[in-house]
């Protein structure tokens, strides 16, 4: 019977199920948050553009804007106040332009030697708010430039009053919104818009609506604008002290030249294609962009290097065959290296 007993307890203990260890629950990961990324673009296209590029974007359209400005204001100065317009007295006690604007035109020109080719291109925005402003210059010869796109001066001045803020911020490196962006593009395309109109109406638009040179640095120093003569026609010019600025390098001198273009043209409407030669076809060097830039050697000696620069808009016909404008510079003989002239 006992033995009994034991076989049944045996076999009922070995049919319980063990005891199971306590079960640790593993802690579940946190789902992987993916960086938003909106379903659609930006409804404002300023918002897709770096700061560095809307900065660049917004300087160029100040200084188109600056360049059409000094225009109107010199052509019509000159017309009615003699090419000596800045020195002209319209009475015995009132000069056309008051002494504080001239004090502070002659200290650019005097701390920038070479910089302003003309007085009018040292004016700034603050100079040009004055003279188009100004009610009596604005009532005799501005008011049938901007009238017809705005009420009058005092709107015309207000819009100055927000642009010169956005110009120094983009002077001293500080950032500006996207609002203030739009407001620099917007205002200064206005205006624009406004003088081209105006020259519309006094029969000197163009037969040809295509881009052109406007102006051109280099790194020796030369900022030349491009005489009114040549509007019609393509830019050449020998360099030789005459004319043009004298222009003659050595044998191991590096060559450098930036050109501007009429900023009323947005610049992915265009190419520029430039070529340095010699000896009429011995290519130098040649690029493309704004900017030309060389370097002269020995084999260049007693060689005249003349620079082409083409401006190519992307339209189906051009100006001048292949092309919508060019510049020609014919540089002075190269010398040899100073080391073997002294």
């Amino acid at each position: 019977m006992f033995l009994d007993f034991l076989q049944k307890k045996s076999s009922a203990t070995a049919l319980e199920s063990p005891v199971s260890e306590p079960k640790v629950e593993q802690p579940v990961p946190a789902p992987t948050i993916l960086p938003f990324k909106p379903s659609h673009p930006s409804e404002n296209p300023l918002m897709d553009i770096s700061e560095t590029a809307l900065r660049d974007l917004c300087r160029h359209r100040i200084d188109a804007f600056e360049s059409w400005s000094r225009r109107l204001i010199d052509e019509t100065l000159k017309k009615s106040y003699t090419a000596d317009y800045f020195n002209y007295m319209i009475s015995d006690d009132q000069p056309l332009i008051k002494q504080e604007i001239k004090c502070r035109i002659e200290n650019r020109i005097r701390n920038n030697p070479g910089r302003f080719p003309r007085k009018v291109d040292a004016f700034l925005l603050e100079d040009i708010q004055y003279l188009l402003c100004r009610d009596d210059l604005y009532k005799d010869h501005f008011k049938n430039v901007l009238e017809p796109f705005y009420s009058g001066p005092q709107e015309v001045r207000s819009i100055f009053n927000r642009l010169i803020p956005i110009r120094n911020k983009l002077s001293h490196g500080n950032t500006i919104s996207i609002h203030e962006a739009e407001q620099c593009l917007c205002y200064t395309d206005d205006l624009i818009s406004a003088y081209k109109e105006y020259y519309v109406k006094l029969g000197k638009e163009r037969d040809y609506n295509v881009p052109t040179f406007t102006r051109i640095k280099d790194s020796l120093g030369n900022d030349i604008v491009r005489p009114a003569s040549t509007a019609s026609c393509s830019w050449e010019m020998f360099c030789n002290g005459s004319f043009a600025p004298k222009i003659q390098l050595r044998s191991g001198d590096r060559y450098k030249l930036c050109v501007e273009v009429d900023g009323g043209f947005d610049p992915s409407t265009y190419t520029i294609q430039w070529v340095v030669v010699q000896n009429l076809s011995d290519v130098i060097c040649r690029g493309t962009g704004n900017t030309v830039d060389f370097a002269l050697n020995v084999e260049n000696v007693s060689y005249r290097p003349e620079i082409r620069i083409d401006l190519i808009s992307k339209k189906a016909w051009h100006r001048f065959h292949k092309t919508d404008d060019y510049i020609i510079m014919n540089l002075e003989d190269v010398l040899p290296p100073i080391e073997d002239t002294y």
